[in-house]
């Protein structure tokens, strides 16, 4: 075999991550933390729920009074935002004058908060332009943001420590995301205590968000089977899987297998929601590096076609996903049932077989519908899913095998019914 340098391969990658403030009551040393760094105001982004009825962003907006600095709120965050909803956020900031935002949420407050970072430190008169194309008009990002700051509700988007913002395409209702190093969050606060009051379908969703955001990095196209860049400027943002993100991914995989089952059926259970915020940052480093592929395409197709939680939309392709892949990467696939919490089996094939059974019943355990047909989506859409999902090259790129239209349409059929053992 010819070295990486004769191949023009690349033998270098990149780590990006955001520094994080974690534990147990680390939301109430915001306001300190903010005055340290001599901001006076901030705008806070939340939705309705976060900030009326479950109450965390009110007592944020609290502690950073206490600390004499201003606070403007937002809560108008939609639970799968689109670009029109984005728009209005757009709208309102771009009258105030703040020196950082503050995102209290799931994914999307900490997308949306990306997005109006982005759009207010560098306006704009076509929401479009820092959009990548297809989509968009793909123009780059001039220069670094103000500070974000990313306060976690949920475990499992990972979005405070990745450089992505996710967004629904209202014309067709496909979601499409925008990576870019400078829309990496400056420092989060992952309080475990902030996730207490997630609904038990929510934990499951997430948690398997999170899952998905381990495995999918866990088994992308290494680092060094990928084109060296002919400047280091252009190296992309996802560099592919290696030994950090490896390192990251693994431990992310082996905490959801103890813990998400316990938050699901007891989200009273401290320590098995501060399992599940630590496993859901490690799985937003690694895929925040290495990218997610097949899967997460798929569901950002999914996830316009049916009012179904993003991370059911992604997990439920995932045993047929393992399958797949499996042909290429043995061992990573046979070693996720271990990590899950599996005996060793005889052999490697006995082993692949293990993490597909263990990834179904994860999914029985938590409620997951049966397959694609429970969703409402049946086998004649699944050309149109497919060729959508090929739009998806940010994420495609970054998939072990050909993510050939072919492929695509095998892991769908796979995964019209995923209990049929059962």
């Amino acid at each position: 075999m010819l070295p990486v340098s004769e191949l023009n391969l690349d033998p270098v990658f990149t780590i990006k991550l955001t520094p994080a403030k974690i534990g147990i009551g680390a939301t109430q040393e915001l306001g300190q933390d903010l005055k340290r760094r001599n901001l006076s105001k901030i705008l806070l982004i939340c939705g309705k729920n976060t900030y009326d009825r479950v109450g965390i962003a009110k007592n944020l907006v609290r502690v950073v009074e206490a600390e004499g600095i201003e606070v403007y709120v937002w809560s108008g965050v939609e639970p799968e935002p689109s670009l029109e909803s984005i728009g209005d956020c757009i709208k309102f900031a771009s009258e105030l004058k703040f020196d950082a935002i503050v995102a209290v949420g799931g994914g999307s407050s900490i997308d949306t908060a990306k997005l109006i970072n982005l759009y207010t430190t560098y306006p704009t008169h076509n929401i479009l332009d820092y959009i990548p194309q297809p989509v968009g008009v793909g123009k780059p990002i001039p220069g670094a943001l103000k500070p974000l700051i990313a306060i976690p509700t949920t475990s499992g988007s990972g979005s405070e420590t990745t450089p992505t913002a996710v967004f629904k395409v209202s014309k067709d209702g496909v979601k499409f995301g925008i990576s870019n190093e400078y829309l990496l969050p400056t420092y989060a606060i992952v309080d475990p205590i902030n996730t207490i009051t997630m609904p038990q379908n929510v934990t499951a969703s997430t948690g398997l968000d999170a899952l998905m955001h381990a495995i999918e990095a866990y088994t992308a196209k290494p680092y060094n089977m990928k084109s060296k860049p002919s400047r280091s400027d252009l190296r992309p943002v996802y560099v592919g899987s290696n030994p950090v993100t490896d390192t990251f991914a693994e431990k992310s995989i082996e905490l959801i297998g103890k813990y998400l089952k316990r938050a699901y059926f007891n989200g009273q259970d401290l320590e098995a929601r501060y399992g599940m915020s630590l496993a859901s940052y490690m799985a937003g480093v690694a895929l925040g590096n290495a990218g997610t592929h097949i899967s997460h395409a798929i569901s950002l197709v999914l996830g316009g076609i049916v009012d179904v939680p993003h991370g059911i939309c992604a997990a439920i392709t995932a045993p047929a996903l393992l399958e797949v892949i499996a042909n290429v990467l043995p061992e990573k696939v046979a070693k996720i049932s271990i990590l899950l919490g599996s005996d060793v089996e005889v052999s490697i094939k006995k082993q692949i077989t293990k993490s597909i059974e263990v990834i179904r019943e994860l999914l029985l355990s938590l409620k997951v519908p049966n397959g694609l047909n429970e969703l409402g989506i049946s086998e004649s859409q699944i050309p149109t899913i497919a060729e959508k999902t090929l739009l998806m090259r940010r994420l495609l790129a970054q998939s072990p095998v050909e993510a050939s239209k072919d492929v695509i349409e095998k892991i769908l059929m796979k995964s019209i019914e995923i209990y049929e053992k059962y």
